[in-house]
C-alpha cells in the first residue's frame, strides 16, 4: 500500500497513455484526485488508489495490455476539486480540524449561495448553526472566510439576512470579508452597487432575459420600482427601449442605478425619478408606452398610476405578483377585472387582454413569483 505522503504512478509510454488510463478507470485503480505526471521524455505516469498493490497493478497492465510499465513513487499533491461545493467542503473541514476539531464541520458547508461579481453571500442560515458561537469568535475566524471565499473565487462574502422590511426593503448582509461594494456583468450588462443596501435577485436571470428579448424600439417605458436597474438597463440596453423613466425611492439603489447607466453608456435615454413613484407616475400621465411593476409581493399600490401614465394609444403593463399556485387563474381574472373597473373609471376606453402569465421562480412553497403581461388598447 502507498505511504500517505507519497503517490504510486504507474508509467508507459505516451502512445499507450490513453490504453492504460481508460484500464485504470475501468478497474477503479486510478486516484482521480491526483494528476498525472510527465515521466521521462514520451511517458506518462498514472496516478494508483492505494487500495490496490503496486505490483498487482503493473503485473494486470503487463498481462491484459502487453504493456511493459514502471513503478515510481512522488510526492502526493491533490487536485483542487473542480466542483465549488467540494472545494468549499475541503476548506471548512481542514479549518476546522486545525482549529476547532471538537466540531462538526458539516452544519457550516453551505449547499447554495449567491455571487454578485467578488461577492459571494452565505445563506443567514450558517449563522443560526450551534457551531456558530464557536466559530465567529474564535481568534482565527478570519483564515475560514479567507479559506471560503478562495474556495469559491471571489475576495468578499458576508452573510445574506432577509430583505428588512422597511421603506427601501434594503438588503442586509453581515460582512465577513472584504467589501461590500460589487461590480459585475450579467447577460452583457454592468451592474455596480453597495450590496449591504441594495438588493439583487439573481433567481430572476430567466424573467430579465425574457423581458431583454422583447423589443421596445421607439417606446418610452415606465419602470415602476427600478432599484439597481434589474429591468431598466435590460430595457435598454438589449429591447431597444427609446427611453425609460426610472422611479426609484431608496438613495442608494439610486446610487446603483446611475453609476450602472454610466458605466453601460445609457445615462442619455435614462431619467431617473427619486422619491415616491407615486407623485412620479402623477407627473408622468399619458407618456409611456408601456410600465414594468417588479415589487414583490404585490405591486398593486402603483397598478392606478402606471395606467394612467399610458399614451392614449395604450400600452402593455408587465405585473409582477406572489400569488398562490392553485390560485393564479383565479388572479389573472381578478386582476383584469380590477383594470376593467379602473378603465371605466378614469373613461379610457382601452379594451383588457391578458396576453402571457410567466412562472419566474417559487417564492415560498406553493407560492410563485409571476408576472402577468396586460394589454390595454383603444
Amino acid at each position: 500500500m502507498n505511504k500517505p505522503d507519497a503517490t504510486v504512478f504507474v508509467v508507459v509510454e505516451s502512445s499507450y497513455g490513453e490504453q492504460v488510463h481508460a484500464f485504470l478507470k475501468q478497474n477503479a485503480w486510478l486516484d482521480r484526485t491526483v494528476a498525472p505526471i510527465e515521466a521521462a521524455e514520451r511517458s506518462v505516469g498514472f496516478p494508483v488508489s492505494d487500495l490496490v498493490g503496486e505490483q498487482e497493478v503493473a503485473e494486470a497492465v503487463a498481462a491484459t495490455l502487453g504493456i511493459d510499465a514502471e513503478i515510481v513513487r512522488q510526492p502526493t499533491v491533490r487536485r483542487s476539486p473542480v466542483n465549488p461545493h467540494e472545494r468549499l467542503k475541503s476548506a471548512v473541514s481542514s479549518w476546522f480540524a486545525s482549529h476547532l476539531p471538537q466540531c462538526n464541520p458539516e452544519p457550516f458547508v453551505p449547499k447554495k449561495w449567491e455571487r454578485l461579481g467578488e461577492l459571494a453571500l452565505l445563506p443567514y442560515a450558517l449563522k443560526e448553526t450551534e457551531v456558530w458561537e464557536e466559530v465567529s469568535p474564535h481568534e482565527h475566524a478570519t483564515l475560514l472566510w479567507k479559506a471560503m471565499a478562495a474556495a469559491l473565487g471571489v475576495s468578499s462574502l458576508g452573510l445574506q439576512a432577509p430583505i428588512a422590511d422597511d421603506l427601501y426593503r434594503s438588503a442586509q448582509v453581515c460582512m465577513l470579508l472584504g467589501s461590500p461594494l460589487v461590480k459585475f456583468i450579467d447577460h452583457g450588462i454592468t451592474y455596480t452597487f453597495d450590496a449591504s443596501k441594495v438588493m439583487f435577485s439573481s433567481g430572476n436571470i430567466t424573467e430579465r432575459r425574457r423581458i431583454a428579448g422583447m423589443d421596445m424600439a421607439e417606446e418610452v417605458v415606465i419602470d415602476a420600482y427600478a432599484g439597481v436597474g434589474y429591468y431598466t438597463f435590460p430595457m435598454l440596453v438589449h429591447a431597444g427601449a427609446k427611453h425609460v423613466h426610472a422611479c426609484e425611492i431608496n438613495p442608494a439603489s439610486i446610487t446603483g442605478l446611475e453609476a450602472g447607466a454610466e458605466a453601460n453608456g445609457i445615462s442619455h435615454r435614462l431619467t431617473v425619478h427619486p422619491g415616491d413613484n407615486v407623485e412620479t407616475l402623477a407627473r408622468l400621465k399619458g407618456q409611456a408606452d408601456r410600465c414594468h411593476l417588479g415589487l414583490l409581493p404585490s405591486s398593486e399600490l402603483a397598478w392606478e398610476g402606471c395606467l394612467m401614465a399610458l399614451k392614449p394609444s395604450g400600452g402593455v403593463l408587465h405585473i409582477h405578483m406572489n400569488v398562490e399556485e392553485e390560485k393564479i387563474g383565479r388572479w389573472v381574472k381578478a386582476t383584469v377585472h380590477r383594470f376593467e373597473k379602473l378603465v371605466a373609471k378614469h373613461g379610457l376606453g382601452f379594451s383588457i387582454e391578458a396576453q402571457h402569465v410567466e412562472r419566474v421562480k417559487w417564492f415560498a412553497p406553493r407560492v410563485r413569483h409571476v408576472v402577468l403581461d396586460l394589454s390595454l388598447r383603444p
